[in-house]
């Protein structure tokens, strides 16, 4: 009896001893793995490192657009300070030419030259306009590219609530510069169509203002309402 009390307590050691071990029937189940924290900062970073980029990116955005204003502001001005000395010469000369003078008076020559000067110098300004333009152009492409980045980087998993805000906050910025820059397209355009404008009636007007210095006189030259590449440097004293 005794014997048969001990196989019986072995054999339940054993069972106990057997369910300690792993995979056994007493065993606990296993946890399951734990997620790994790398992978949400990863993200969270990688979110974080597109935005700043973005931001560094509408930043030369703004300044560029700045930039660019404030050649059309300088341009425009110069433009306009060429006019006035332009208008102020070939008034002078006509006033002259109404009086009558010497053919080929030295003085009206001197300013003829002068006032040529400056048409020459305001359609430099107007190619500057031009290639401003272009540059404008350029940079409408480019904000328009970085806006498109910025609404993908909302679809970028591992973000924050922060990280959106962000993104939304740069979004507008983006939004507002594309906007400046369709008023600075227009501005250039309606400025280059005024000083073309200008430039091709004043070419013609100091052709007839060239033959009348050369006769000391107001008249209008053969062909005087054709507009031609310009009229000669320097006008010629009738022999």
């Amino acid at each position: 009896m005794a014997l048969r009390v001990q196989r019986s307590a072995l054999l339940l050691a054993a069972i106990v001893l057997s369910g300690c071990n792993e995979g056994g029937p007493f065993a606990p189940s296993a946890s399951p793995p734990s997620s790994n924290p790398a992978i949400s900062q990863t993200g969270t970073q990688t979110v974080r490192q597109r935005i700043q980029q973005l931001r560094s990116d509408q930043a030369a955005l703004a300044n560029g657009i700045s930039q660019q204003q404030a050649q059309l502001n300088a341009t425009r001005s110069r433009i306009s300070s060429d006019q006035a000395a332009y208008s102020g010469l070939t008034n002078g000369i006509t006033s002259r030419l109404q009086t009558g003078t010497t053919p080929g008076n030295p003085d009206l020559v001197n300013q003829w030259n002068a006032a040529q000067a400056k048409l020459d110098a305001m359609t430099l300004s107007v190619g500057q306009l031009n290639s401003l333009a272009s540059q404008v152009t350029t940079q409408a492409s480019v904000a328009g590219y970085l806006l498109e980045n910025v609404r993908a980087t909302f679809a970028v998993g591992g973000a924050v609530d922060e990280d959106h805000r962000n993104l939304r906050a740069i979004e507008g910025e983006t939004t507002r510069s594309m906007q400046q820059i369709d008023r600075l397209i227009a501005d250039l355009n309606a400025q280059i169509g005024t000083d073309n404008g200008f430039l091709v009636r004043e070419r013609t007007n100091l052709a007839a203002l060239s033959y009348g210095v050369n006769l000391g006189r107001l008249g209008n030259p053969p062909g005087a309402t054709r507009v031609t590449g310009g009229p000669t440097r320097r006008p010629v004293p009738l022999q």
